[in-house]
């Protein structure tokens, strides 16, 4: 368990795997949070986790439902086994979703409702394939941004770390970036995401998602939240919904969510699948040390 001032880093989507819920089905907490959003979703969360097929777990319309289910229930069954609160929580793109649950801004069904908006109303604008995202790993923000320059309709959405950023736009621009800058990258390529997310394509999109999510009254935090946009302090529940509202167009900057994490100072854990965070924030800090919840605690 980590210890009591502890931070907690919620991952995003691509943390997803077979035998993620393996070991979780004895907590009653985790069971309870999973049985909750398969009722709202009608989909077979649990049983994806266990047994797959990895396609299906990986489903544009799974997969973040299942990081999110699992993240929350991993937060709960921990809190049931004795974890103190958080000194501060933040996410890594849609892990903002399971910050602000976990944090008690919104029930898990909100969260999961929003991710349903941003579902439907991308595919409704963009159509199947026509959009998406691409990761590049082992080169220089500058080499990103002149690169851009000859694929006007990209947008640079994620800063991970020193060498590490993902892209956000069409397809087939997509495609030529990765051709461009592959050969020098340490890895380069299409990710699973089939929207333009955290770039101005989304912006056109925030108001009907608002207005899907009308009826939803945030709560205040039981702690404060991290804005994964620019680091700083969201202590107000209003506030934090908005930011998780709005993130879908706003750029994710991890160098910015790192500085404040040095800044606070408290030992850091992961709650989610997988070491996602732990390994972003070695990209942006090496002498940042993140713990892992991934493991389930003692019944």
């Amino acid at each position: 368990m980590p210890a009591p001032a502890s931070i907690l880093l919620f991952p995003g989507q691509g943390t997803e795997a077979v035998g993620m819920s393996q070991g979780w089905e004895v907590h009653q907490a985790w069971m309870g949070t999973l049985a909750a959003a398969e009722s709202r979703t009608g989909r077979p969360l649990r049983q994806a986790m266990a047994e797959g097929p990895l396609d299906l777990l990986r489903s544009q319309r799974l997969a973040p439902c299942a990081v999110l289910a699992h993240s929350v229930g991993v937060y709960r069954a921990w809190r049931a086994a004795g974890m103190p609160l958080p000194v501060a929580a933040t996410g890594h793109s849609m892990g903002f979703y399971s910050a602000l649950v976990a944090a008690g801004v919104v029930p898990l069904e909100a969260a999961l409702d929003l991710i349903s908006a941003v579902e439907d109303l991308s595919e409704a604008a963009f159509g199947p394939g026509a959009m998406g995202m691409a990761f590049l790993i082992g080169v220089t923000e500058l080499e990103v941004r002149r690169a851009l320059t000859d694929q006007p309709e990209l947008v640079l959405s994620n800063r991970n770390g020193q060498a590490q950023f993902t892209v956000s736009g069409p397809v087939p621009a997509l495609e030529a970036l990765v051709a461009a800058l592959g050969p020098s990258a340490l890895k380069a390529g299409l990710l699973p995401v089939r929207h333009p997310l955290h770039g101005p394509h989304m912006a056109a999109l925030l108001p009907a998602i608002t207005r899907r999510l009308a009826t939803v009254v945030p709560a205040e935090p039981a702690f404060p939240l991290i804005s994964h946009f620019d680091g700083r302090i969201l202590g107000r529940g209003a506030a934090a919904w908005d930011e998780g509202i709005a993130s879908v167009g706003l750029p994710v900057d991890w160098l910015a969510v790192v500085a404040r994490l040095q800044a606070l100072g408290a030992p850091l854990a992961e709650c989610g699948h997988g070491r996602q965070l732990a390994g972003l924030t070695r990209w942006a800090a090496r002498d940042l040390a993140v713990a892992s919840l991934q493991m389930a605690p003692e019944p």
